[in-house]
């Protein structure tokens, strides 16, 4: 059975823009609120520079109570891309939509912040290019 990963999209919980990230950044703050949330990080990847075998691409979902995310922050969600190491040898940079369960809630503490933070590591060219943005789970 073949299942397509099709989500509601709202721009009020886009993480990233489509776009070339080629150094490491963080994005913009989003406060989901005081309560529960169980959710999807969705990632559309059109493009993932591998040439030079040695770049590694982390988007991870970081989270926080504090509203500019300077201290407490955890990683809800996280993907790799580009050459991975061992025990993942294989280089995942294949264009298409990948999708990370996440909920804001670690060790019964809530956290109300999340910003998509991009590392890029290795010898980088050009770079990933992707979207992201958080969907209701299903």
């Amino acid at each position: 059975m073949e299942r397509h990963s099709n989500f509601t999209f709202d721009s009020a919980l886009e993480m990233k823009a489509a776009g070339l990230v080629a150094a490491s950044a963080d994005g913009d703050i989003l406060d989901l609120g005081a309560g529960f949330v169980e959710g999807n990080l969705v990632i559309d990847l059109s493009a993932c520079e591998i040439a030079t075998g040695d770049e590694i691409y982390t988007v991870s979902l970081e989270a926080s109570n504090v509203a500019a995310m300077t201290s407490g922050s955890v990683c809800l969600a996280k993907k790799v891309f580009g050459n991975l190491v061992v025990p993942m040898d294989a280089a995942l940079s294949a264009a298409g939509r990948y999708v990370i369960p996440f909920r804001n809630e670690e060790n019964g503490t809530l956290f109300r912040y999340v910003r998509l933070s991009t590392l890029v590591a290795g010898t980088v060219a050009t770079g990933i290019n992707f979207s992201a943005f958080i969907a209701k789970a299903d």
